[in-house]
């Protein structure tokens, strides 16, 4: 293949600047976004029965959808909350489910059971998880000019639409501000003096609101449409809507029984940027498109309404998406362009040329540009994992052009002047051990393919960018660096004088001193069989030792210069009441000095069950973001609003909950950032509630523990309706018309819809504010009987203060109670350790369960996956060893460098104060395939010059010698590349664990295999030699 190359040099150089060329437009043309396509599988079924209890909620709507959607082909587990008026039921498949196949499934299951749930309950909608779903743009909207009351509206029809046209964004949302609505306010006692009843109200306004066609008349020869007039034109025609008729047939107006309103619906969200009331306008991007390239569109529609309507409003970004995924971009990126240079300066120390060097280095961006054209036709996406992986693969990609340069700059000697032949025959001498170290490293990849789980979808993007990267730097190596090395520029002699001959001198001294402690060590270690080997096999305990005190999480957290703070009131409260408390704990949390932005949302819409069905939400909760002054500050700010926030808890009973640093899965997994989580299980709810109270009072307690919640601490206070059926029955009523004559009195009834313009208005009736406040004016509520004459509610019932379960939460068919403890300056591995023995106090409970959450589920999982992976990985290497070596005995000497890594691995990650993580552990199969390089290397020295050497000792420190540089070489640009992933000057790096791990199990697998495989080589031979004497 070389030879090719060599024959048709122009041709080489013309092909690789084409490669250079189509490298360039892919950059250009890739997506990118913050982690690859990770589709998780789940489904959601929500359906809405409005004003039903949980309890209700649970036996009628939920527990059909779930015993029906469970016959569902790959399904996993089923989890469900019943809440006031809604059912979410989450459907969780394994992984590698077809997903589309799964959803037209389960559409299909709930529509078989639709005629079994109650009739008034609305039609079940089926979701699908996608993780684009996460807003990419959150935009606050503050009113300049315009009146506050009508933003919404000038929003909603004159600024939306900008947005809409955006190519790449999906749906444009508005929350908060105010929404049209007329208000028809009953009189009770007028009603009730013109003989109505509320039912009868709504029924004459909506049926009077109707423009409608008739059919074709006939005049002369034309076709003439009758349609029949009566649609509400204004308010006032809907005031003068008639009723009824008194007694003595004069009409009775609407006007007469109720006032009529202009007005707006009543609030349940209100939204304030740094204290100020706006609106929010939510961007959400289509899938598969550029992040960074939608952002930047949407950004420019920014500045045109700022500029346009800038006298009526202005927006503010509040969040944007885009700024986390280029930052994290760009810092992999410059990463790589810092190891790119450090690996020339390192590479002109063991090379000795700055030629040479050149030559090198220039290989580096030659096969980065090849892998991102792979990258382009494979579909993939620029983003933390693929871009991660050319990142680490920086300073493996030059490992094979430095072996390839080493030979022919060796023949060189041999043929001074013929560079082709040189170039020639030293390629040749190296290309098999090339391939063989460069499949070595590949192969270990190849695992990834056989588990399942988050792990391999995260890394999936991540493995197939290190392995083209290695392809192509093995393809670089042999075609271009040899041409390269023709070139009349590279090919002649270059010395050492001139203005750097101060440090070439000082490079040769201190490789002579390196290369003659090395052979002491050889010696020393050669001399000392037994305590060496006792020494280097006590490695393997204390390894173990390590790593069982290494904190363990799923993945990293990514520091950000923003946080996010839950307030929950108690149960009840109002959203005047949120409000004020939620805007006393953003002024407690600007006095820090810390806090650059704040944006609050409190209460909710309907529609959020819908948008986030992973949310919780009531009158009662605010959520908060903060912008912060650095990304560092997230614990002074909590440390120093602490006594504040505090003395408002008890003062108020608002609970306030700051969410801890996330990390890249935050949007993806069911509990990410949700600190530890249990799921006590039982059948009996006084009995969970009590248990779980428990429990979060001992978690409470704990050392680093700052809150704990239980699903039952939040219980909704109520008033019940106690209804005698018999006197009820003498009435002539049923509880249905009870029922939706409450509703109609209390919350209202949309009557029909008012249409202005081009726009649609609904008409809500209800009783006025004076008749229906208190539980005395609740039982005056009148009731129309068949004689026509009314009753009160309190003629036939009781009514009685209680409470009831907000929720009730029910995990693969089991009802369930969840605690979550927040914890700071610990890792989850560490709470998880500090919980248990809480949670042995209920271990022998017969009547409950606790199991620990999906987080830990599955962070555990993860790393089961992975460590099967690296078995499989290990075992993979051996056997490409054992065919090129064609030896099954030698391969085991060369993985001792596998195994001797570990210890460094765990050095390194506690060292710098990483984490064991599926990062981490993704590094470790990484070095599986890299640490067995420097052995193979001396390996195959030995096989090839065995007999030049009189004794084995001899052989193994004439190797030892000349191959000293290239070793140390390739591992320096190794483990100096991935310098600029672990020490960053900004926010930590995703890559930083992995970095942490390979360095460290590296740095000692190179120093043991250095001084440990010549040892272990000699043994090898004695004992074959003594084997082979007594057959």
């Amino acid at each position: 293949m070389t030879a090719f190359f060599l024959r048709n040099r122009v041709t080489t150089l013309v092909t690789f600047l084409l490669i250079l060329l189509l490298g360039a437009i892919s950059i250009k043309d890739l997506k990118i976004d913050l982690l690859p396509d990770i589709s998780y599988p789940t489904l959601t079924v929500i359906t809405v029965y409005e004003n039903v209890s949980p309890s209700e909620i649970e036996t009628l709507i939920t527990r059909p959808i779930e015993e029906i959607v469970s016959s569902v082909n790959g399904v996993d587990r089923i989890t469900s909350e019943s809440l006031e008026g809604v059912s979410i039921v989450k459907i969780r498949f394994r992984w590698g489910t077809n997903m589309d196949t799964a959803s037209i499934q389960t559409r299909e299951k709930v529509d078989l059971v639709k005629g079994s749930l109650p009739i008034d309950s609305k039609k079940s909608i089926v979701l699908k998880f996608d993780p684009n779903d996460a807003p990419l743009l959150q935009i606050a909207v503050v009113p300049t000019g315009i009146n506050p009351k009508e933003l919404r509206y000038f929003l909603k029809k004159n600024i939306a639409p900008y947005f809409e046209r955006v190519d790449g964004i999906a749906a444009v949302s508005i929350t908060g501000g105010y929404e049209k609505q007329i208000l028809v306010n009953i009189d009770r006692g007028k009603l009730n003096s013109y003989s109505l009843s509320p039912s009868e109200v709504i029924q004459r306004i909506g049926a009077n609101n109707f423009n409608f066609p008739a059919g074709n008349i006939k005049r002369d020869d034309r076709e003439i449409l009758v349609r029949t007039m009566g649609a509400y034109e204004n308010v006032d025609s809907i005031a003068d809507l008639v009723v009824n008729l008194s007694e003595s047939g004069a009409p009775v107006y609407l006007r007469s029984l109720a006032e009529i309103l202009d007005s707006y619906k009543e609030r349940t969200s209100a939204s304030f940027y740094d204290g100020e009331e706006c609106v929010a306008l939510v961007l959400k991007k289509e899938a598969g498109k550029n992040s960074v390239f939608v952002s930047d569109e949407a950004k420019e529609v920014i500045h045109f309404v700022n500029e346009e309507f800038g006298s009526k409003l202005k927006l503010i970004i509040v969040a944007d998406q885009s700024v986390f995924i280029r930052d994290s971009i760009g810092g992999v990126a410059s990463s790589g362009v810092q190891a790119i240079i450090i690996c020339f300066f390192v590479l002109s120390f063991f090379l000795g040329t700055f030629r040479e060097s050149i030559i090198v280095t220039l290989s580096i961006p030659v096969s980065v540009l090849v892998t991102l054209v792979f990258m382009y036709f494979q579909k993939m996406t620029l983003n933390t994992m693929s871009l991660g992986g050319l990142a680490v693969g920086v300073g493996m990609m030059v490992d094979s052009s430095i072996v390839v340069l080493e030979s022919i700059f060796g023949f060189k000697k041999k043929f001074p002047n013929d560079s082709v032949k040189s170039s020639l025959e030293g390629t040749k001498d190296v290309v098999g051990s090339l391939f063989s170290s460069t499949l070595t490293s590949i192969v270990v990849f190849l695992p990834i393919l056989f588990i399942e789980g988050i792990a391999a979808s995260v890394f999936k993007e991540f493995a197939l960018s290190i392995t083209y990267s290695l392809i192509s730097s093995f393809f670089v190596s042999v075609s271009f660096i040899p041409v390269l090395c023709t070139l009349p520029f590279f090919s002649k002699e270059q010395t050492n004088d001139g203005p750097f001959s101060f440090f070439w001198a000082f490079r040769e001294k201190s490789l002579n001193i390196l290369e003659e402690l090395y052979v002491f060590s050889v010696k020393f270690v050669i001399s000392n069989r037994r305590k060496v080997t006792l020494s280097v096999l006590a490695l393997i305990p204390l390894t173990v030792l390590f790593f069982k005190v290494l904190p363990v999480e799923l993945m990293p957290q990514v520091e950000k210069a923003e946080i996010s703070a839950k307030i929950i009131l108690p149960a009840g409260s109002s959203l005047e009441k949120n409000t004020e408390i939620s805007r006393r704990v953003v002024e407690i949390l600007n006095q820090t000095g810390l806090v650059a932005r704040t944006f609050l949302k409190a209460g909710y819409e309907e529609k959020d069950l819908i948008i986030n069905p992973k949310g919780d939400f009531g009158l009662n909760r605010s959520e908060l973001f903060i912008g912060l002054t650095s990304y560092d500050v997230a614990e002074d700010l909590i440390e120093k609003s602490q006594e504040a926030l505090e003395n408002l808890h008890n003062e108020t009973g608002a609970q306030i909950l700051f969410i801890p640093a996330k990390d890249l899965l935050s949007d993806i997994l069911p509990e990410s950032g949700e600190g530890l989580t249990l799921e006590v299980s039982g059948q009996d709810l006084t009995v969970l509630k009590e248990t779980c109270e428990e429990i979060r009072r001992d978690l409470s307690e704990l050392p680093n523990f700052t809150e704990a919640t239980s699903s039952f601490s939040e219980e909704t206070p109520e008033l019940r309706v106690l209804i005698d059926r018999d006197k009820m029955a003498g009435f002539g009523l049923s509880v249905e018309n009870v029922a939706k004559t409450l509703r109609a009195v209390i919350k209202g009834e949309q009557a029909t819809r008012f249409r202005r313009n081009d726009d649609e208005i609904p008409v809500l009736v209800r009783h006025r504010l004076s008749d229906r406040s208190g539980t005395e004016s609740l039982a005056d509520t009148l009731f129309k009987i068949q004689s026509g004459s009314f009753i009160r509610l309190r003629d036939f019932s009781e009514i009685v203060s209680g409470f009831s379960n907000r929720k009730i939460l029910r995990y693969d068919g089991r009802r369930v109670g969840i605690v979550k403890a927040q914890f700071t300056d610990i890792k989850y591995s560490e709470a998880a350790s500090l919980a248990e023995p809480v949670l042995k106090k209920y271990s022998d409970r017969k009547d409950i369960s606790i199991l620990p959450g999906e987080t830990q589920k599955m962070m555990e999982k993860s790393i089961d996956s992975l460590t099967f992976a690296i078995a499989l990985s290990i075992l993979l290497v051996y056997m490409v060893l054992a065919s090129n070596m064609e030896n099954v005995g030698l391969p085991f000497v060369i993985l001792f460098s596998i195994f001797v890594s570990g210890v460094g691995v765990a050095i390194g990650l506690i060292l710098t104060g990483k984490t064991l993580n599926i990062i981490s552990v993704m590094g470790m199969i990484l070095l599986a395939g890299v640490v067995v390089n420097n052995a193979i290397i001396l390996i195959e020295f030995y096989q090839l010059h065995s007999k030049d050497y009189r004794t084995t000792e001899e052989l193994v420190i004439a190797g030892g010698r000349r191959r000293l540089n290239p070793i140390l070489s390739t591992t320096a640009t190794t483990i100096l590349g991935l310098l600029p992933l672990l020490i960053t000057f900004g926010p930590p790096s995703p890559q930083g664990p992995m970095a942490a791990a390979v360095m460290g199990g590296l740095v000692v697998s190179t120093i043991l295999t250095l001084v440990f495989i010549p040892m272990a080589y000699m043994a090898y031979v004695e004992n074959i030699s003594k084997f082979t004497r007594k057959k």
